[in-house]
């Protein structure tokens, strides 16, 4: 395992603050802020599209977690509620096939997906606490993952679980998660290796933060938690670790098996949450009341690779609370964008967006947003110009 340490930009060695020494010892490397905004004039085109299912019958609303083909032509989503997978054609936005589970057997699939991941040659990794396996399209089991803390070498046995934010590296020899005890805070990413069952669990001491900005009310045993949170996203051969409470990022390359964490510079927000709140509430709205004046700071949401571009994007939101009829009022929803290294290229206040643009893919240069039409699968699609 490698944690990079780079020197930064020359741009930060002109200013050798006590901030940057601190940036240089854990490793930080500064990404490259535009001097000519790229999302200065963009235009952004709106349309919502319905993907034929033919007499399928499906739960629109039950799709849960999603990942596109090897080829990016299609996409995959898990259908929790009755443990299939069902493939969609974009070009024509059909059903092109469902993939059901077995829930009894050795082929036994979760009877709901926490964690799910596509990998090549249409294989699937399906996990929740008690199942974590990796699937061919024929819905057989080729890989049992068994992942508990107490089977791998490396990782302290109070981490229990290790299917939260579950990933699976292309070639199927490690697995990534970002484990955390019940009703405590993220323990840091664990790198595991499926053939040796050894694994080193890597902190993210940049995200620490995130925990300032949680409420967590607590009744008869269960928990209940809202405001950011520590995720993690795959795209291509890297896993982004990112939270809500801050711009900054950690980037784990698989092929180098290396950690680095990024930090950025944004003009038109802020970088960081900043302020104190309550962590813990007294009643649940208590806990919806917190989380609302949370929520009306900047909150980052995860990366998205646009191929055809070769550059990323990210969205950002800002809530503004409740008018005085108790109505939500419209939340700013802002867009940034980066060139692959993730420098970043542009940043843009967006105006009346019908919803946000979370858990969102590019395909054929437009940013698609899974949302049901009706009582069908459908997409918000979002086109750029600038």
């Amino acid at each position: 395992m490698k944690i990079i340490f780079r020197g930064l930009t020359l741009l930060l060695f002109f200013s050798c603050t006590e901030k940057a020494s601190e940036q240089i010892a854990e490793g930080a490397i500064q990404t490259q802020t535009y001097t000519e905004n790229q999302l200065e004039n963009l235009q952004i085109t709106l349309d919502t599209l319905k993907v034929d299912v033919g007499e399928e019958l499906v739960i629109s609303s039950a799709y849960y977690g999603f990942g596109l083909s090897e080829v990016g032509k299609s996409i995959f989503f898990s259908e929790s509620q009755s443990s299939e997978i069902h493939e969609i054609d974009l070009a024509d936005l059909k059903l092109l096939r469902r993939i059901p589970f077995e829930k009894d057997g050795p082929n036994r699939a979760p009877d709901f997906v926490e964690s799910f991941d596509v990998l090549p040659g249409d294989e699937f990794m399906l996990a929740n606490y008690a199942i974590q396996a990796i699937y061919n399209d024929q819905a057989e089991k080729i890989q049992d993952l068994k992942l508990q803390a107490e089977e791998y070498d490396g990782i302290d046995e109070s981490l229990g679980g290790l299917h939260s934010s579950l990933a699976v590296s292309p070639d199927k020899k490690k697995a990534f998660s970002l484990p955390a005890p019940f009703g405590e805070f993220t323990a840091g990413l664990a790198v595991l290796d499926l053939e040796s069952k050894t694994g080193e669990l890597l902190k993210l001491p940049a995200l620490d933060l995130t925990q300032n900005f949680q409420v967590t009310f607590s009744q008869n045993g269960g928990i209940t938690t809202s405001g950011d949170m520590i995720r993690m996203e795959k795209i291509k051969d890297q896993l982004v670790i990112y939270s809500g409470s801050t711009a900054d990022i950690y980037l784990y390359d698989m092929p180098s098996d290396s950690l680095m964490l990024l930090k950025f510079d944004h003009q038109l927000v802020e970088n960081q949450k900043k302020g104190t709140f309550k962590t813990q509430a007294a009643s649940q709205e208590e806990r919806v009341e917190i989380s609302g004046e949370i929520r009306k700071q900047i909150n980052f949401y995860g990366f998205i690779w646009d191929d055809s571009r070769q550059q990323y994007f990210r969205f950002g939101a800002k809530e503004n609370g409740l008018n005085e009829s108790g109505e939500r009022l419209p939340v700013d929803v802002y867009l940034f964008s980066y060139d692959s290294d993730f420098n970043l290229l542009g940043e843009k206040k967006v105006e009346e967006l019908p919803n946000l643009f979370f858990n969102s893919f590019f395909f054929d240069g437009k940013i698609y947003n899974y949302r049901p039409v009706d009582e069908d699968p459908g997409f918000v699609v979002m086109t750029l110009e600038f």
